[in-house]
């Protein structure tokens, strides 16, 4: 069995033992949250809430399900509640637990600024960014997210600063390369696009929408061999992107 299936059953357990904790329901519903199974996760959230309706991490976890169910205004609802809950505390929480809490608040603004940017609203996913980095200035995430944002509103060179910091931050993370690749690309720099994506991929050898996306820079670089070879490996991991390009290219040979 996988890691999650073995919380589930641990948890599943101490459920049984006390079945009026929210946080194990919490820690059950996350654990569904990663398996996908976006509808118990969000039973589990929705008890925990019941059990204690002031909890933010239940509201967060249940937005994140919401989320990746793409009811984005639900979820962006869920992540309003868990901010305000997580602000309230401050005047309660001790000194030395304050980076703890300015933790949790940052992470939150960096899920609702996920949201935002599922939507399209992509100014209002810039703010959540920032605020976010306000409380943790290191955070990969953040940066990667307003890479994004910017990247989505055609700001190329602000996206291509956030992604800059994001790899500063975290050198082995392929989708920041990945996703600079892209930007270069849009900028009609082919050359460091591919570099990017040399990149990305040297780092994940599976990630089919990196060679997909070489493969379109070699094309327009009238490089057809490689282009052709890249667009094979995606469309041979089950890229349709990569299928079509390969189609496109071997029709104009």
């Amino acid at each position: 069995k996988g890691q999650y299936d073995k919380a589930i059953e641990d948890y599943d357990k101490a459920i049984a033992l006390n079945p009026n904790d929210a946080k194990t329901y919490i820690g059950r519903g996350g654990a569904y949250t990663n398996k996908r199974q976006y509808y118990r996760a969000i039973e589990d959230f929705n008890k925990a809430i019941a059990l204690n309706p002031n909890n933010s991490s239940a509201y967060a976890g249940r937005g994140t399900a919401y989320n990746m169910q793409r009811q984005h205004d639900t979820a962006i609802e869920d992540y309003n509640k868990a901010i305000a809950l997580s602000i309230a505390l401050y005047p309660k929480t001790e000194r030395s637990l304050l980076p703890y809490l300015e933790s949790m608040i940052s992470a939150v603004y960096f899920l609702r600024g996920g949201a935002y940017n599922d939507k399209g609203h992509y100014d209002r996913a810039i703010e959540d960014y920032n605020k976010a980095i306000q409380l943790e200035p290191n955070d990969y995430g953040a940066y990667f997210g307003l890479g994004l944002a910017y990247k989505n509103k055609g700001q190329y060179d602000e996206a291509i600063e956030n992604y800059n910091k994001a790899i500063d931050l975290d050198s082995n993370n392929a989708a920041a390369y990945r996703d600079r690749g892209d930007v270069y690309y849009y900028k009609g720099q082919y050359d460091r696009a591919i570099e990017d994506y040399n990149k990305a991929i040297a780092l994940d050898p599976n990630d089919a929408s990196a060679y997909t996306n070489r493969g379109v820079a070699y094309t327009l670089k009238g490089n057809m061999g490689r282009a052709i070879s890249d667009f094979q490996k995606a469309c041979d991991m089950g890229n349709e992107d990569g299928c079509e390009g390969l189609k496109m290219v071997l029709e104009k040979r």
